[in-house]
């Protein structure tokens, strides 16, 4: 019987024992759960995005990946740049040309005496590049012939292919930078050449948002979603900046990058046209400052050369749509073969002639010009030019009827 009860004793020792061991854990979670809220009793958030802790409900699955994403600088929901392609009726050229292929050319006085060596009017010095405005063309003896706008017969092979890409023009300011490839070009998954290739494939001169920029192995490193990046090496970046720009007055101006080599129009401080440019190469660079357009020219004649032995000569004529800015230097479309998205012109702005067209329609006399380079690496004139240019605003004069 003293077996028995002495057995009783010790169970109920060990109950109380086990008791005592337990119950201040379960005291202790009860104070933690009374000062945290049953957080993990809280059901699941309807699918959704909760930019803020709704309290009720946990704002996991969809609603958690987006703020991830807009913590990364991405917006939701995700939308394509907000613009479109101006009209492509822009492309066309407003004169047709031909291109001098010979050293030394003859100008006749008819086609009778192009086609048989007879009178000659004039000639044009040998030289790389050359091109002539005609009227009317004709083939004689395996060999074609126009007839120039100021007259005169020349040998000459007309251009049939124009560049006709376009740039965009935006009905809204993007909450972002954005680029232009300048060739196709992959994308990568990472800041590195070495990272590997997502298999996305982009066309030349399409357009791509930039949500951030990373500078990695030599290059601007462009990322267009949250695994995929495109390298600088082939794509040039629009800044989108509305505010305005040093010595500009008002809200619309030009703005031309020349370390993108991108040009951009903006209109009550909002972006309304964007596209890639050439800009001028070498000792021949487009100066940095603020300008107004002082002359406008639907078709213009360029010319010059830049050596003693005249070898690099280039003689233009019908260069549409060039807007005067800086003495020589102007804004204009190009008809010749260029590659934009590098400096190589000879100070000039080139732009492809839809976007030249579209951007002549738009600018006015007096419009601000504003160059820069954000790299600091093209020299800056002395002085700086800023606010009214040096030239008096060319106003055109009406012509008399006859």
């Amino acid at each position: 019987m003293e077996i028995v009860k002495t057995k009783k004793y010790f169970l109920i020792a060990v109950v109380f024992l086990l008791g005592a061991l337990v119950n201040p854990a379960a005291v202790n979670a009860s104070l933690i759960q009374a000062e945290t809220g049953p957080y993990y009793d809280l059901p699941l958030c309807m699918p959704g995005y909760y930019p803020k802790d709704p309290g009720d409900c946990l704002p996991f699955g969809p609603s958690q990946t987006i703020s991830g994403l807009r913590e990364q600088g991405f917006p939701y929901p995700l939308a394509g740049l907000p613009a479109n392609k101006p009209d492509p009726s822009l492309n066309a050229l407003p004169i047709r040309i031909a291109s001098i292929n010979a050293g030394q050319t003859k100008v006749y006085a008819s086609l009778s005496d192009a086609t048989s060596g007879g009178t000659v009017i004039r000639s044009y010095p040998g030289g790389l590049s050359r091109y002539v405005a005609f009227v009317e063309q004709a083939n004689a003896g395996g060999s074609t012939f126009v007839r120039l706008l100021g007259g005169g017969w020349i040998e000459a092979q007309p251009l049939y292919s124009i560049p006709n890409w376009q740039g965009l023009e935006f009905f809204d300011s993007p909450q972002s930078d954005f680029g232009f490839t300048i060739d196709g070009t992959g994308s990568y998954n990472g800041t590195s050449f070495s990272s590997g290739a997502t298999g996305n494939a982009y066309n030349k001169y399409e357009s791509f948002p930039i949500y951030n920029v990373v500078e990695a192995e030599g290059y601007e490193w462009y990322q267009v979603s949250p695994t995929e990046w495109i390298p600088s090496l082939k794509s040039r970046r629009v800044v989108v900046d509305t505010s305005t720009p040093p010595g500009v007055e008002g809200g619309k101006w030009i703005n031309i990058d020349l370390y993108n080599q991108t040009l951009s129009a903006y209109e009550n401080y909002e972006l309304v046209f964007a596209t890639v440019i050439a800009s001028g190469s070498g000792d021949l660079y487009s100066d940095p400052g603020t300008y107004r357009i002082y002359e406008k020219k639907e078709l213009e004649q360029m010319q010059g050369s830049y050596t003693s032995d005249r070898s690099d000569f280039y003689y233009m004529e019908g260069v549409p749509w060039a807007m005067y800015y800086n003495h020589a230097q102007a804004i204009h479309g190009i008809y010749w073969p260029a590659v934009l998205g590098f400096k190589q012109s000879h100070g000039c702005i080139n732009m492809f002639p839809g976007d030249a067209h579209w951007l002549y329609n738009w600018a006015e006399l007096g419009d601000y010009v504003y160059v820069h380079d954000p790299s600091g690496e093209t020299p800056v004139p002395t002085p700086t030019p800023v606010g009214t240019p040096a030239q008096e605003i060319i106003y055109p004069t009406a012509t008399p009827n006859p």
